[in-house]
């Protein structure tokens, strides 16, 4: 079983296969890497989320069970032109286990945060889907069953927390996506949270001082002439 889910799957998305990704969806290779990075972890909470309704684990372990050779075959289908068979096939992951509103909400926060446009976030998200499942897959440690999914998800909530950017949580924070990530997402952000208003109370503490400042000093007198007029 992987110590860390999340950086397992983001190892596997090479600068090269970014490059790809990237020249597929026709953006920058690092505006890509950054909602990858942000991707990656948001749809393993969502996953979690799905894991804990009834029948969910079961759903996601047929569909891990039928992504268990993405990762290998990620990079051929890029490179083999066959990017639009994966991206179809990653719709169809979203759409059966997320609705369609979550599925949006995905898409959306990873655009957010990496400032691409909804066409071009759901793009990349239908791409990832299948190397998320793949990665579950082989991270299982073989036992592709409802609980060993569930297990598996359970046992890196914290990771999948720590992973995700704090732009990701304040926009999907009232989907439910992150629900199921209990106290690890709620103290992360918090402390983001927190981390925010210490900064901005510092900054209106060092504004203020200036102002107190700029006020108690006296006005500046007129210079004296010391010439002689001749």
């Amino acid at each position: 079983m992987a110590s860390n889910l999340v950086s397992y799957i983001a190892q596997m998305l090479t600068p090269d296969m970014i490059a790809r990704i990237a020249s597929v969806l026709g953006l920058d290779s690092s505006k890509v890497q950054s909602a990858v990075a942000a991707a990656v972890p948001a749809i393993l909470a969502g996953l979690t989320g799905v894991a804990a309704q009834p029948g969910g684990a079961q759903k996601i372990a047929d569909s891990a069970k039928q992504q268990s050779g993405s990762l290998d075959n990620l990079m051929g289908m890029l490179a083999g032109g066959d990017q639009v068979s994966l991206a179809q096939n990653g719709s169809q992951i979203i759409s059966s286990l997320f609705c369609a509103k979550d599925g949006s909400a995905l898409a959306t926060a990873i655009g957010g945060v990496s400032g691409m446009d909804q066409r071009a976030s759901g793009s990349l998200l239908a791409t990832l889907a299948p190397l998320v499942m793949g990665g579950l897959a082989q991270q299982s440690g073989g036992d592709l069953s409802a609980n060993g999914i569930a297990g598996l998800l359970a046992s890196q909530k914290d990771n999948i927390a720590a992973a995700l950017p704090s732009g990701v949580r304040d926009l999907l924070g009232g989907t439910g996506l992150l629900g199921s990530l209990g106290a690890p997402a709620q103290t992360a952000a918090a402390s983001a949270s927190q981390a925010t208003r210490s900064a901005a109370a510092s900054a209106s503490a060092v504004g203020g001082a200036a102002n107190a400042q700029r006020q108690q000093r006296p006005p500046r007198q007129p210079r004296r002439a010391t010439g002689f007029i001749g």
